[in-house]
Protein backbone atom coordinates (compact mmCIF):
# COMPACT_ATOMS: atom_id res chain seq x y z
CA UNK A 1 0.00 0.00 0.00
CA UNK A 2 1.14 3.58 -0.72
CA UNK A 3 2.81 5.51 2.10
CA UNK A 4 1.90 8.99 0.81
CA UNK A 5 -1.18 10.32 -0.94
CA UNK A 6 -1.45 13.74 -2.58
CA UNK A 7 -3.69 15.44 -5.14
CA UNK A 8 -1.00 14.87 -7.78
CA UNK A 9 -0.96 11.16 -7.01
CA UNK A 10 -4.75 10.97 -7.21
CA UNK A 11 -4.88 12.86 -10.51
CA UNK A 12 -2.22 10.55 -11.90
CA UNK A 13 -4.86 7.81 -11.99
CA UNK A 14 -6.71 9.89 -14.59
CA UNK A 15 -3.70 11.19 -16.49
CA UNK A 16 -2.17 7.72 -16.77
CA UNK A 17 -5.48 6.03 -17.57
CA UNK A 18 -5.15 3.46 -14.79
CA UNK A 19 -8.05 1.02 -15.16
CA UNK A 20 -10.09 -0.44 -12.33
CA UNK A 21 -9.06 -3.93 -11.33
CA UNK A 22 -9.59 -6.60 -8.71
CA UNK A 23 -7.73 -4.38 -6.23
CA UNK A 24 -8.70 -0.87 -7.41
CA UNK A 25 -12.13 0.77 -7.64
CA UNK A 26 -13.25 4.33 -8.39
CA UNK A 27 -16.32 5.87 -6.79
CA UNK A 28 -17.63 9.37 -7.49
CA UNK A 29 -18.48 11.69 -4.61
CA UNK A 30 -22.16 10.81 -5.12
CA UNK A 31 -21.41 7.30 -3.83
CA UNK A 32 -21.33 8.77 -0.31
CA UNK A 33 -24.69 9.52 1.23
CA UNK A 34 -26.62 9.39 4.49
CA UNK A 35 -29.31 7.02 3.25
CA UNK A 36 -29.34 3.36 4.25
CA UNK A 37 -28.86 2.46 0.58
CA UNK A 38 -25.60 4.41 0.37
CA UNK A 39 -24.33 2.94 3.64
CA UNK A 40 -25.15 -0.57 2.44
CA UNK A 41 -23.24 0.03 -0.81
CA UNK A 42 -20.19 1.32 1.07
CA UNK A 43 -20.06 -1.72 3.36
CA UNK A 44 -20.76 -4.01 0.40
CA UNK A 45 -17.83 -2.64 -1.64
CA UNK A 46 -15.36 -2.51 1.25
CA UNK A 47 -16.19 -5.99 2.57
CA UNK A 48 -16.09 -7.42 -0.98
CA UNK A 49 -12.55 -6.13 -1.48
CA UNK A 50 -11.44 -7.46 1.92
CA UNK A 51 -12.99 -10.85 1.16
CA UNK A 52 -11.08 -10.98 -2.14
CA UNK A 53 -7.46 -9.79 -2.35
CA UNK A 54 -7.71 -6.47 -0.54
CA UNK A 55 -7.01 -3.22 -2.39
CA UNK A 56 -7.95 0.44 -2.70
CA UNK A 57 -11.24 2.29 -3.17
CA UNK A 58 -11.01 5.95 -4.21
CA UNK A 59 -14.07 8.03 -3.30
CA UNK A 60 -13.92 11.17 -5.43
CA UNK A 61 -13.06 9.88 -8.92
CA UNK A 62 -15.80 9.24 -11.47
CA UNK A 63 -15.23 6.49 -14.00
CA UNK A 64 -16.00 7.16 -17.66
CA UNK A 65 -19.56 6.85 -18.93
CA UNK A 66 -18.30 5.98 -22.41
CA UNK A 67 -18.85 2.22 -23.00
CA UNK A 68 -15.51 2.06 -24.82
CA UNK A 69 -13.74 3.59 -21.80
CA UNK A 70 -15.64 1.69 -19.14
CA UNK A 71 -13.68 1.23 -15.88
CA UNK A 72 -11.29 4.06 -16.77
CA UNK A 73 -11.17 7.17 -14.53
CA UNK A 74 -12.65 10.33 -16.08
CA UNK A 75 -12.56 13.20 -13.59
CA UNK A 76 -12.16 14.16 -9.95
CA UNK A 77 -15.44 14.77 -8.13
CA UNK A 78 -14.58 16.39 -4.77
CA UNK A 79 -16.14 15.06 -1.58
CA UNK A 80 -17.35 17.77 0.83
CA UNK A 81 -15.69 16.75 4.09
CA UNK A 82 -17.89 19.09 6.13
CA UNK A 83 -20.86 17.01 4.97
CA UNK A 84 -19.06 13.64 4.98
CA UNK A 85 -16.19 13.73 7.49
CA UNK A 86 -13.57 11.00 7.47
CA UNK A 87 -14.87 9.88 10.88
CA UNK A 88 -18.33 9.35 9.38
CA UNK A 89 -16.94 7.11 6.64
CA UNK A 90 -14.92 5.21 9.22
CA UNK A 91 -18.06 4.68 11.31
CA UNK A 92 -19.99 3.31 8.32
CA UNK A 93 -17.16 0.91 7.47
CA UNK A 94 -17.02 -0.22 11.11
CA UNK A 95 -20.58 -1.55 10.76
CA UNK A 96 -19.13 -4.44 8.74
CA UNK A 97 -19.18 -7.66 10.75
CA UNK A 98 -16.89 -8.96 12.02
CA UNK A 99 -15.09 -5.65 12.23
CA UNK A 100 -12.34 -5.15 9.67
CA UNK A 101 -8.87 -4.52 11.06
CA UNK A 102 -6.18 -2.55 9.28
CA UNK A 103 -8.39 -0.22 7.23
CA UNK A 104 -6.66 3.11 6.49
CA UNK A 105 -8.62 6.13 5.21
CA UNK A 106 -6.58 8.95 3.65
CA UNK A 107 -8.27 12.36 3.29
CA UNK A 108 -6.48 13.95 0.32
CA UNK A 109 -6.89 17.73 0.31
CA UNK A 110 -7.77 19.27 -3.08
CA UNK A 111 -6.84 22.76 -4.22
CA UNK A 112 -10.38 23.38 -5.48
CA UNK A 113 -11.73 24.25 -2.03
CA UNK A 114 -11.09 24.18 1.70
CA UNK A 115 -13.56 21.33 2.25
CA UNK A 116 -12.81 19.48 -1.00
CA UNK A 117 -11.16 16.09 -0.49
CA UNK A 118 -10.79 12.69 -2.03
CA UNK A 119 -10.99 9.70 0.32
CA UNK A 120 -8.55 6.90 -0.46
CA UNK A 121 -9.52 3.77 1.47
CA UNK A 122 -6.79 1.14 1.75
CA UNK A 123 -8.20 -2.29 2.57
CA UNK A 124 -6.09 -5.30 3.58
CA UNK A 125 -7.10 -8.80 2.62
CA UNK A 126 -9.16 -10.20 5.49
CA UNK A 127 -8.34 -13.25 7.60
CA UNK A 128 -11.98 -14.38 7.58
CA UNK A 129 -15.23 -13.62 5.72
CA UNK A 130 -16.95 -10.30 6.45
CA UNK A 131 -20.61 -9.31 6.06
CA UNK A 132 -21.92 -6.03 4.71
CA UNK A 133 -24.47 -4.33 6.94
CA UNK A 134 -27.26 -6.15 5.06
CA UNK A 135 -25.93 -9.44 6.52
CA UNK A 136 -24.70 -10.72 3.14
CA UNK A 137 -21.25 -11.77 1.98
CA UNK A 138 -19.70 -10.23 -1.14
CA UNK A 139 -16.51 -10.58 -3.12
CA UNK A 140 -14.76 -8.47 -5.75
CA UNK A 141 -15.17 -10.08 -9.19
CA UNK A 142 -14.93 -8.62 -12.71
CA UNK A 143 -14.86 -5.00 -11.40
CA UNK A 144 -18.00 -5.59 -9.32
CA UNK A 145 -19.05 -6.59 -5.82
CA UNK A 146 -21.03 -9.81 -6.19
CA UNK A 147 -22.59 -12.24 -3.67
CA UNK A 148 -20.40 -15.12 -2.53
CA UNK A 149 -21.32 -18.77 -2.85
CA UNK A 150 -21.39 -20.89 0.31
CA UNK A 151 -18.15 -22.69 -0.59
CA UNK A 152 -16.44 -19.33 -1.19
CA UNK A 153 -17.42 -18.11 2.27
CA UNK A 154 -15.99 -21.32 3.74
CA UNK A 155 -12.76 -20.93 1.76
CA UNK A 156 -12.28 -17.36 3.00
CA UNK A 157 -12.97 -18.39 6.60
CA UNK A 158 -10.24 -21.01 6.23
CA UNK A 159 -7.72 -18.16 5.87
CA UNK A 160 -7.79 -17.81 9.65
CA UNK A 161 -6.09 -21.20 9.90
CA UNK A 162 -3.17 -20.07 7.73
CA UNK A 163 -0.43 -17.48 8.24
CA UNK A 164 -0.83 -14.15 6.48
CA UNK A 165 2.65 -12.81 5.89
CA UNK A 166 3.16 -9.40 4.32
CA UNK A 167 6.37 -7.53 3.54
CA UNK A 168 7.54 -3.93 3.96
CA UNK A 169 10.65 -2.28 2.62
CA UNK A 170 12.89 0.47 3.97
CA UNK A 171 15.98 2.25 2.68
CA UNK A 172 18.50 2.60 5.48
CA UNK A 173 21.24 5.26 5.36
CA UNK A 174 23.91 5.13 8.05
CA UNK A 175 27.40 6.49 8.70
CA UNK A 176 30.22 3.96 8.64
CA UNK A 177 32.67 3.91 11.57
CA UNK A 178 35.94 5.75 11.02
CA UNK A 179 37.89 2.49 10.83
CA UNK A 180 35.66 1.51 7.88
CA UNK A 181 36.13 4.77 6.01
CA UNK A 182 33.49 6.92 7.71
CA UNK A 183 31.39 7.19 4.55
CA UNK A 184 27.75 6.45 3.76
CA UNK A 185 26.32 2.93 3.78
CA UNK A 186 22.97 2.26 2.13
CA UNK A 187 20.92 -0.90 2.52
CA UNK A 188 17.52 -2.25 1.54
CA UNK A 189 15.74 -3.57 4.63
CA UNK A 190 13.18 -6.30 3.95
CA UNK A 191 10.73 -6.85 6.81
CA UNK A 192 8.18 -9.68 6.91
CA UNK A 193 5.27 -9.59 9.36
CA UNK A 194 2.67 -12.22 10.14
CA UNK A 195 -0.79 -10.61 10.21
CA UNK A 196 -2.59 -13.94 10.46
CA UNK A 197 -3.77 -16.01 13.40
CA UNK A 198 -1.67 -19.09 12.61
CA UNK A 199 2.10 -19.03 12.94
CA UNK A 200 4.33 -19.54 9.89
CA UNK A 201 6.86 -22.33 10.29
CA UNK A 202 8.58 -21.54 7.00
CA UNK A 203 8.91 -18.08 5.45
CA UNK A 204 10.64 -17.18 2.20
CA UNK A 205 10.87 -13.84 0.40
CA UNK A 206 12.06 -13.90 -3.21
CA UNK A 207 13.17 -10.41 -4.26
CA UNK A 208 14.68 -9.23 -7.53
CA UNK A 209 16.88 -6.13 -7.14
CA UNK A 210 18.47 -4.21 -10.05
CA UNK A 211 22.08 -5.32 -10.50
CA UNK A 212 23.20 -1.70 -10.96
CA UNK A 213 22.44 -0.78 -7.30
CA UNK A 214 23.95 -3.81 -5.59
CA UNK A 215 27.27 -4.01 -3.79
CA UNK A 216 27.57 -7.78 -4.21
CA UNK A 217 26.60 -10.00 -7.14
CA UNK A 218 28.15 -13.27 -6.02
CA UNK A 219 26.14 -16.03 -7.67
CA UNK A 220 25.87 -15.72 -11.45
CA UNK A 221 23.02 -18.24 -11.38
CA UNK A 222 20.89 -15.67 -9.53
CA UNK A 223 21.12 -13.07 -12.30
CA UNK A 224 17.73 -12.78 -14.02
CA UNK A 225 15.93 -10.92 -16.79
CA UNK A 226 18.85 -10.63 -19.16
CA UNK A 227 21.26 -9.45 -16.49
CA UNK A 228 19.04 -6.63 -15.16
CA UNK A 229 18.06 -8.18 -11.82
CA UNK A 230 19.72 -10.25 -9.11
CA UNK A 231 17.46 -12.65 -7.22
CA UNK A 232 17.77 -12.83 -3.43
CA UNK A 233 16.22 -15.77 -1.61
CA UNK A 234 15.57 -14.74 1.98
CA UNK A 235 14.26 -17.25 4.51
CA UNK A 236 13.80 -17.55 8.24
CA UNK A 237 17.20 -19.24 8.28
CA UNK A 238 19.10 -16.00 7.59
CA UNK A 239 17.45 -13.13 9.44
CA UNK A 240 19.09 -9.79 10.25
CA UNK A 241 18.60 -8.18 13.67
CA UNK A 242 20.65 -5.02 14.02
CA UNK A 243 24.23 -5.95 13.15
CA UNK A 244 23.79 -9.65 13.90
CA UNK A 245 22.71 -12.48 11.63
CA UNK A 246 20.89 -15.46 13.14
CA UNK A 247 20.83 -18.84 11.43
CA UNK A 248 18.02 -20.81 13.01
CA UNK A 249 14.55 -21.83 11.94
CA UNK A 250 12.51 -19.28 13.90
CA UNK A 251 8.75 -19.61 13.25
CA UNK A 252 6.98 -16.33 12.59
CA UNK A 253 4.30 -16.00 15.26
CA UNK A 254 1.24 -13.75 15.01
CA UNK A 255 2.15 -10.04 14.79
CA UNK A 256 5.88 -10.87 14.86
CA UNK A 257 8.37 -9.56 12.30
CA UNK A 258 11.67 -10.75 10.87
CA UNK A 259 14.10 -8.70 8.82
CA UNK A 260 16.86 -9.03 6.24
CA UNK A 261 19.38 -6.49 4.97
CA UNK A 262 20.64 -6.18 1.38
CA UNK A 263 23.66 -3.83 0.96
CA UNK A 264 23.31 -1.24 -1.81
CA UNK A 265 25.81 1.09 -3.43
CA UNK A 266 26.40 4.39 -1.65
CA UNK A 267 25.19 6.46 -4.66
CA UNK A 268 21.92 7.00 -2.83
CA UNK A 269 20.50 9.85 -4.96
CA UNK A 270 20.96 7.82 -8.14
CA UNK A 271 18.95 4.98 -6.64
CA UNK A 272 15.90 6.97 -5.52
CA UNK A 273 15.71 9.53 -8.35
CA UNK A 274 15.37 7.12 -11.27
CA UNK A 275 12.79 4.58 -12.39
CA UNK A 276 14.48 1.62 -10.70
CA UNK A 277 12.22 -0.84 -8.91
CA UNK A 278 12.25 -4.12 -7.02
CA UNK A 279 10.03 -7.14 -7.65
CA UNK A 280 9.08 -9.47 -4.81
CA UNK A 281 7.11 -12.54 -3.80
CA UNK A 282 6.55 -13.97 -0.30
CA UNK A 283 5.74 -17.56 0.66
CA UNK A 284 4.61 -18.86 4.05
CA UNK A 285 3.77 -22.51 4.73
CA UNK A 286 0.73 -23.51 2.65
CA UNK A 287 -0.72 -20.00 2.26
CA UNK A 288 -1.09 -18.59 -1.23
CA UNK A 289 1.99 -16.56 -2.26
CA UNK A 290 1.80 -12.76 -2.49
CA UNK A 291 3.83 -10.55 -4.78
CA UNK A 292 4.29 -7.11 -6.23
CA UNK A 293 6.74 -4.47 -7.37
CA UNK A 294 7.81 -1.15 -5.92
CA UNK A 295 9.89 1.81 -7.10
CA UNK A 296 12.78 2.91 -4.93
CA UNK A 297 11.35 6.44 -4.64
CA UNK A 298 8.24 4.95 -2.98
CA UNK A 299 10.20 3.19 -0.23
CA UNK A 300 10.30 4.73 3.24
CA UNK A 301 13.70 6.08 4.31
CA UNK A 302 15.41 5.40 7.65
CA UNK A 303 18.16 8.01 7.93
CA UNK A 304 20.83 7.10 10.51
CA UNK A 305 23.59 8.95 8.66
CA UNK A 306 23.63 12.07 10.80
CA UNK A 307 23.32 14.35 7.79
CA UNK A 308 25.79 12.67 5.42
Amino acid sequence: MAKNWSEARVRNFIESGIEESLTLEYKSAEALGMSEYHKKEITKDVSAMANAAGGTIVYGIRESGDPERKHLPETVTPVNRSEFPREWLEQVINSIRPRLEGIVIHAVQLESGENDVVYVVEIPQSHTAHQANNHRYYKRFNFQSVPMEDYEVRDVMFREQMPDVGVRFFLEKRRLPDDEGGGLAVALIVQAKNFGSAYARYVAVIIDVPVTVLVNVDDKRSIKDGGRFYRHRLTNLNQEYGDETFRANFPLLRSMTMSWKIPLKAEYSEIVNGDLQIKWKVYADNALPKGGQLKFDEIEIIDLSGGL
